[in-house]
């Protein structure tokens, strides 16, 4: 199936909003003007064959410019080749200043260009590339008007300027749902004193989902083999694991709100309308280059290089719209409910507590410190600075110990537990008793 009619039934067949679909890339305009685009080159002399030939050769140059007016301007400037001697025939003149190009039954040679001459131009002339009208005019660089060139780049950067503005408003609307949605989820998962306070807390349900969305990486993976953003497809199957995921732990009916299973529901739908405008984006950008590389082949004028750095400028070309937005939730709604993995001694692999942070300011649980400071091991097992011998109770850092005893409450106390245990079983050795073996039977 040809990509023109494809891209015509995806349009169509993914339910988009008619606003989208008006300003989507219109493919089929953009390749009946590529089509006088070359009708009007090979009429002026310049066949796919020559332009290949005379740009590998230097001897032309296929120019796409952005001017103060934001416009982009495309240029086609040719010089004789190294075996021709340019001569200032008629035609020229015209071609200097703008006027029409030649009939197409009079030329034999393209457009600006001498017959062959058994003189040669200066090397200085073959090498240099002129910036300007006046100094292509110097070294020999002749101007080829065009006109359907310059509607078809016209059409074109026209049709992406406005899909940068449906992206900006997109992304404006999606930023006001995505804060609302943090201040909300915020709320919910707010941690309460007390057993009473506790039980109306989604803590750990909130905690439990956006640990499973993070394992998701539905937009971006962070996966060795295979990093950098995802394809739609491959985003929109993530997607799904993830809603599996939570069906099978069955989190939506551990819910003890019920604001939270509402507030889950809208960031759902906040991912689907980011996940659809990430296909939509995506299929207008394999337009783009679809009629770009049909451009070149049918011309060989070489834009595929070139239209990129010109439209650079241009978010719908150089940026992604889901990569602001998993930004803008990670900052606004992934934050909210801190995650155990941020608060974890690398030594011990299990939430940092009582937090130590040693003078080169990398953090370890003081159970931990304390095992190293008792084998006289001094070197940081991050940094290798000498800091750990140094490290006393002042090291400790009471504000954080503070925030994990509210965030944290099961894994602190849990910690608390294991290391009154490890105490114990330092200062009594092989006498120690573990009371969780049962009670002690006196023979």
């Amino acid at each position: 199936m040809k990509f023109g009619h494809s891209f015509k039934e995806a349009l169509q067949g993914e339910s988009y909003p008619q606003h989208w679909v008006d300003k989507a890339i219109p493919y089929g305009q953009l390749k009946k003007l590529l089509g006088k685009v070359r009708e009007e080159l090979i009429r002026n002399g310049y066949d796919p064959d020559t332009l290949h030939r005379l740009l590998a050769d230097h001897n032309a140059e296929y120019r796409l410019r952005v001017e103060n007016s934001h416009i982009l301007r495309p240029k086609l400037i040719v010089r004789p080749s190294a075996s021709t001697t340019f001569l200032w025939s008629d035609t020229v003149p015209k071609l200097l200043t703008g006027g029409e190009p030649a009939p197409a039954s009079e030329p034999t040679t393209p457009a600006g260009l001498p017959p062959d001459s058994s003189s040669s131009v200066p090397l200085e002339d073959i090498t240099s590339s002129p910036k300007t009208l006046a100094q292509a005019q110097d070294a020999g660089w002749v101007d080829i008007p065009l006109n359907s060139d310059a509607k078809f780049f016209n059409m074109l950067q026209t049709d992406v300027v406005e899909l940068d503005s449906l992206q900006t408003e997109e992304r404006l609307s999606m930023n006001d749902g995505i804060q609302l949605l943090g201040d909300e989820i915020a709320r919910l998962a707010r941690p309460r004193k007390g057993v009473i306070q506790f039980a109306k807390s989604d803590l750990y349900r909130w905690r439990e989902i956006f640990e499973l969305y993070l394992a998701a990486q539905i937009f971006f993976s962070t996966a060795e083999t295979a990093t950098g953003p995802r394809d739609s497809e491959k985003a929109r199957k993530q997607l799904v694991w993830f809603q599996d995921e939570i069906s099978k732990r069955q989190l939506l009916q551990k819910f003890k709100l019920k604001a939270s299973a509402e507030a889950y529901t809208r960031f759902l739908k906040l991912n689907a309308t980011l996940l659809k405008n990430f296909k939509f984006q995506e299929l207008n950008r394999t337009a783009v280059t679809k009629i770009i590389k049909k451009f070149d082949k049918q011309t060989s004028l070489g834009v595929k290089a070139e239209f990129p750095k010109a439209m650079s400028s241009a978010p719908f070309i150089a940026g992604s719209i889901a990569k602001d937005i998993c930004s803008q939730m990670a900052c606004e709604v992934l934050s909210r409910v801190p995650q155990i993995v941020d608060y974890t001694c690398t030594i011990c692999y299990s939430i940092c507590w009582l937090p130590v942070r040693l003078d080169c300011d990398h953090m370890f649980c003081i159970r931990c410190m304390i095992k190293m400071q008792n084998r006289n091991k001094e070197l940081c097992p991050l940094c290798r600075a000498k800091t750990v011998l140094s490290a006393t109770e002042a090291h400790i850092d009471w504000k954080l110990m503070s925030y994990m005893e509210k965030w944290f409450p099961k894994e602190t106390k849990e910690k608390q537990r294991y290391n009154e245990l490890e105490r114990r079983r330092e200062l009594l050795g092989e006498a120690y008793v573990d009371t969780n073996d049962g009670p002690c039977i006196v023979m």
